[in-house]
């Protein structure tokens, strides 16, 4: 009985130490993926449509790292994000709309001549213009903008029912989200995190501490 008693407590033993060195890698790797993530820079690609992305590695954090890293250096994101009961998934971009010249032409041409220009500088959008008989041309447009998406668990009160929810805010005014659609990807646990893993090993450690 005891040679049984000594294989589980060595079986144990090794589960114990495999899981460690598992999550030691895990650990490290993460980190080094985290480390190379707050250094990188956005890159640009053409995609199957034909259109342009923009691509960035991402973060992974647990929440006192997404508190740490995110939240508590942006004032607005940390706002958005305090609506949610949990977060999942944070992501803010800033973009800018730049459009370089807009020509218009009358079909008949006014019966005075004139010519009228300037430029109009707004928080949320500036261009530059020139008008006279024929026509009017705006130049230079640009509307800049940050949109927020946030993917997480929401509820209407304290114990209420948690909804998984994706939230898209943009800061400009005069930007409007006409259409969103959300799909989360639920991954299973890894075997290291099963509970009925540990809750295994916790037996094999009583019954072994028992003896």
């Amino acid at each position: 009985m005891r040679k049984h008693i000594s294989n589980i407590i060595i079986a144990a033993l090794l589960l114990v130490l495999i899981f460690s060195i598992e999550r030691c890698s895990y650990n490290k790797r993460i980190a080094d993926d985290n480390a190379a993530a707050l250094t990188d820079t956005v890159k640009y690609y053409t995609n199957a449509l034909g259109t342009q992305t923009a691509s960035v590695k991402t973060l992974q954090v647990d929440k006192a790292g997404l508190k740490t890293l995110l939240l508590d250096k942006d004032k607005e994101l940390a706002a958005l994000a305090s609506e949610f009961a949990k977060l999942n998934n944070v992501v803010k971009a800033d973009t800018e709309l730049r459009i370089d010249t807009i020509t218009v032409a009358y079909n008949d041409a006014l019966p005075y001549n004139f010519e009228r220009s300037g430029r109009v500088l707004d928080k949320w959008y500036s261009f530059g213009y020139s008008s006279n008989q024929n026509g009017f041309k705006i130049d230079s447009l640009t509307v800049p903008n940050s949109i927020t998406i946030i993917t997480g668990s929401k509820r209407k009160w304290f114990l209420g029912k948690e909804t998984i929810t994706t939230d898209v805010t943009n800061t400009n005014p005069y930007v409007t989200i006409i259409n969103v659609k959300a799909a989360e990807i639920t991954l299973p646990a890894p075997w290291y995190k099963k509970w009925y893993l540990w809750l295994a090993v916790g037996a094999v450690g009583g019954f072994a501490a028992a003896k």
